[in-house]
């Protein structure tokens, strides 16, 4: 874990300099909130930094879990793709990403069955275990919205199972990549980073027989990706909106909390959501 969170701190600052070099900043949506205005050109795709950080580190010590790491490879290449796509104003279209996003978790899910089960039927297991891949992805996705949300929020979410070294590196990676995406985030993560994170993040659950906990222990993705659907609906069927923006994040800074503040509570509630979901796990 040290290893890799100061791999992290170096190649993500690296990474940062990098990007200002070359000019490649993130595009803000003008119909956001407008303290977000200011953070138009901010380096993104910091997500690529980590996550090499974090593999590095995670050679010293496998645990047998290393083919997550290409599950992450997979995702965060698709989100990759989608954030120099953004760039040029010409993201991957949701139907497009959403396919790419399931054959890649229908391969890993007919891996997986071969080595746990949660139902005795392996054809429910590869769905079940599919959906919570791309639905993590997506999740986490929506969760980066904020400086250092994601990256805290994910870090509690890895926490129980801290004694792994793919765990470790991951956790590790992301606290080198906090300290320079506190507010003012200095670098983005990018979808390169909140995808592959997602997809590790539900695989290794997957793996550790804990997937029926993810829900909770992930409430905070969760909560977010729920708000983005309800609004879609109610929007759709009312012509108002049930928030005042999603995800769910946008919502509480139009209502005046400070980014910080966000951050700090989202973390609260997830380090609540994890511990009631392993307090009783033995």
């Amino acid at each position: 874990m040290a290893l890799s969170l100061i791999l992290s701190w170096l190649f993500v600052g690296l990474w940062t300099g990098l990007m200002k070099g070359l000019g490649l900043g993130k595009k803000v949506r003008k119909d956001g909130p407008k303290t977000h205005l200011a953070k138009e050109g901010t380096p993104s795709m910091g997500g690529v930094a980590f996550l090499l950080a974090g593999a590095l580190a995670y050679l010293l010590a496998k645990d047998g879990l290393a083919f997550l790491w290409l599950l992450g490879l997979g995702f965060g290449l698709l989100g990759l793709l989608d954030d120099l796509g953004g760039l040029k104003g010409r993201p991957l279209r949701a139907r497009e990403k959403l396919a790419l996003q399931s054959l890649m978790a229908l391969v890993f899910a007919l891996y997986a069955v071969q080595k746990v089960a949660y139902t005795p039927y392996p054809l429910l297991d590869v769905l079940l275990i599919a959906l919570a891949v791309v639905g993590a992805a997506n999740a986490f996705n929506f969760t980066d919205g904020v400086d250092g949300l994601l990256a805290s929020v994910g870090a509690l979410i890895l926490l129980p199972f801290h004694a792994l070294p793919l765990a470790q590196a991951l956790v590790g990676s992301l606290l080198g990549f906090l300290w320079h995406n506190a507010p003012r985030a200095k670098v983005f993560m990018g979808d390169v980073g909140s995808q592959a994170l997602g997809a590790m993040v539900a695989g290794l659950y997957v793996m550790e027989k804990a997937l029926w906990l993810l829900p909770l222990a992930a409430l905070v993705p969760v909560l977010e990706v729920v708000s983005v659907v309800l609004q879609v609906a109610y929007f759709r069927r009312t012509g108002r909106r049930l928030f005042r923006m999603t995800p769910l994040h946008h919502h509480f800074e139009l209502l005046g909390w400070e980014e910080s503040k966000v951050v700090f509570r989202f973390a609260v509630v997830t380090a609540l959501a994890v511990a009631l979901a392993f307090g009783g796990r033995g």
